[in-house]
């Protein structure tokens, strides 16, 4: 088994940092893993899971080992941090308080020109 691609989509905020999907033998595509944040910041990914009608979660795809488990997760992880390391923008604010991956990126992305002054219109 080959991790082909991963594609990485940012979250907005919470313990989830990132929903990921990824492609295996460029074949086989799985959606919506997540890259969470642990209570001591430590990252980890889930696999995708929905609630069953009693409320509990139950995962809708997983790997039956743990060798396989430990390579999606190296994988996805190692590209989560390169994502995050090429859109991030400097970790410290000027108060010198700790900003979170995703307030940088959405830092560098409104610091970028995605936001062009309109044009004065002629009456």
């Amino acid at each position: 088994m080959e991790i082909t691609e991963v594609r990485i989509s940012p979250a907005k905020g919470g313990k989830v940092r990132a929903f990921v999907s990824i492609i295996i033998d460029d074949c086989f595509i799985v959606n919506d893993l997540r890259v969470m944040e642990g209570r001591e910041g430590q990252l980890f990914v889930t696999m995708p899971a929905r609630k069953t009608r009693n409320g509990q979660m139950r995962d809708t795809a997983h790997p039956l080992n743990s060798e396989t488990r430990q390579v999606i997760e190296d994988r996805v992880l190692e590209e989560y941090r390169e994502a995050a390391a090429n859109l991030a923008v400097p970790s410290k604010k000027s108060g010198g308080a700790n900003v979170s991956t995703l307030d940088r990126i959405a830092s560098r992305l409104f610091n970028e020109e995605f936001w062009l002054p309109e044009e004065p219109r002629e009456n």
